[in-house]
């Protein structure tokens, strides 16, 4: 090559749109043809203008898209470590001899840094996913069944049958008055209670009565001293002494008190009269003032004879009282605390009867 002529060359590697280009640069850095070695003519073909215009080559691919810190070492790195190589090289060309045109500088490797320094995949887990289930409710576990201790209930108690076979209704309690005979003065007297199992069972022990000092009678009347015989309901007491605690209604008499016993409208009931009375009050009077009958009428409970229908002359005032010892006008009597503690123990709720009779 001619010394006039001087090749520059320089590879500038430039990010363009988004790519790499590498631009080859060629041209004279004089003007002018150079005269030959002799001082001569210039060889004809040396005589063409010097290009006025660079070349430029450029090629383009996609430049990789790297984060900043891999950018800043893609212009600082080998790249451009070899632009400058190339500027210094075609500087001393175009000062000295016509040196060899280079070669185009290769496009520098770049690989993009974020893929080395990005954090490897984490490696497959080769376990099984673990399966949440929900736990299962938590469930106490049945107790063994002890062996029962408990005994079993009983069956119901059965009693036996009353000594006398009268009705009793619907009655849970009875008093029953047996004598040996029609003619006897004396009778033995029971409290009973139902038994749940059928039958009846008695309350407290036997006690001695004393009835009509004509015996007792299947047809009472007021001419006869004869204790009344059959089923009869006990629903009133009364007594010239305060309640003793029963449970059936209770009158405290006085001496405005009367049992009636002559006939009339007023046949076989209870009045209460001062002053002028509409039945007969008299000393020869058959009705019973009450309050004055003692101890007989300290405590007493209405047997029911002659009472739910009431007819004339069939005998009235037939009572459960208290005894002094001898037999009665047709009543039955007992001791005073025994009377009590019967007259405590009977209950409207149990419709109470007594039941007079021989057996």
């Amino acid at each position: 090559m001619s010394a006039w002529r001087a090749i520059a060359t320089g590879a500038v590697v430039a990010a363009i749109g988004g790519c790499v280009a590498l631009v080859v640069l060629t041209g004279t850095p004089g003007a002018g043809p150079a005269a030959g070695p002799t001082g001569g003519r210039a060889d004809p073909s040396l005589t063409a203008d010097p290009p006025s215009a660079s070349t430029v080559v450029t090629a383009l691919r996609p430049a990789p898209v790297v984060p900043s810190t891999t950018r800043a070492s893609a212009t600082s790195g080998p790249a451009a470590e070899g632009a400058r190589e190339t500027g210094a090289s075609a500087s001393s060309g175009a000062s000295g001899a016509s040196p060899k045109p280079s070669a185009p500088t290769t496009r520098p490797s770049v690989k993009p840094s974020h893929k080395a320094s990005a954090s490897p995949p984490p490696p497959k887990s080769t376990a099984k996913p673990q399966v949440t289930t929900k736990p299962k409710p938590a469930t106490t576990p049945k107790p063994t069944p002890k062996p029962s201790t408990t005994k079993p209930k009983p069956a119901p108690v059965k009693g036996q049958a009353l000594p006398l076979a009268y009705a009793t209704g619907n009655a849970t309690q009875v008093v029953t008055v047996t004598a040996s005979s029609t003619s006897a003065t004396t009778a033995t007297l029971r409290a009973w209670t139902k038994a749940p199992g059928g039958g009846w069972l008695p309350k407290g022990g036997p006690i001695v009565a004393r009835i009509g000092s004509q015996g007792m009678t299947a047809h009472p009347s007021e001419s006869r001293s004869a204790t009344p015989m059959g089923s009869f309901t006990l629903t009133q007491a009364f007594g010239a002494l305060g309640d003793p605690g029963t449970g059936l209604p209770y009158t405290r008499v006085d001496l405005s008190y009367w049992w009636i016993s002559q006939a009339g409208p007023l046949y076989n009931t209870m009045q209460r009269c001062s002053g002028t009375c509409p039945f007969n009050t008299g000393s020869s009077s058959p009705n019973e003032h009450l309050a004055t009958e003692t101890p007989y009428y300290n405590y007493a409970v209405v047997i029911d004879y002659n009472r739910f229908p009431v007819t004339q002359g069939a005998g009235s005032a037939f009572f459960f009282h208290v005894t002094d010892g001898r037999p009665t006008a047709g009543c039955v009597a007992i001791g005073q605390s025994e009377l009590v503690s019967i007259m405590r123990w009977l209950s409207p709720a149990a419709h109470p009867r007594i039941l007079i009779g021989t057996g």
